[in-house]
């Protein structure tokens, strides 16, 4: 069983105001799970997006709009966002302080397709 130490995974300098570093991957050994950390700074976000399998965001820190669907919600930290497979969906922080998640897939391999 691998014992990942996460001290040993910088994030990274942020780019269009986001960060993510891998906590478990591939690159681990994992054969079908991928969970990243990921920071979107003050008004960061990303593009609509689908991906071919399921993707659960956790906000663990700060607020932040999610978009799944035709839902649009504001939440905190202590929700989670369920994007089923080939739904749009896109998280973006309209705030003043950082926003920290995890990401979690059920694959080695995310793909992303985007709709915008």
């Amino acid at each position: 069983m691998p014992i990942i130490d996460h001290s040993t995974q910088p994030m990274p300098a942020p780019v269009d105001k986001r960060s993510s570093r891998s906590l478990v991957s591939s690159q681990h050994g994992a054969t079908a799970l991928t969970i990243q950390e990921v920071v979107v700074h003050p008004g960061g976000g990303e593009r609509l997006h689908t991906h071919p399998t399921d993707e659960a965001v956790m906000i663990t820190e700060g607020s932040v709009q999610l978009f799944v669907g035709d839902e649009v919600r504001t939440v905190r930290s202590g929700y989670t966002m369920l994007a089923p497979r080939g739904i749009p969906h896109r998280v973006v922080n309209n705030t003043w302080v950082a926003a920290k998640m995890l990401v979690i897939c059920p694959t080695d391999r995310l793909e992303t397709d985007f709709v915008e």
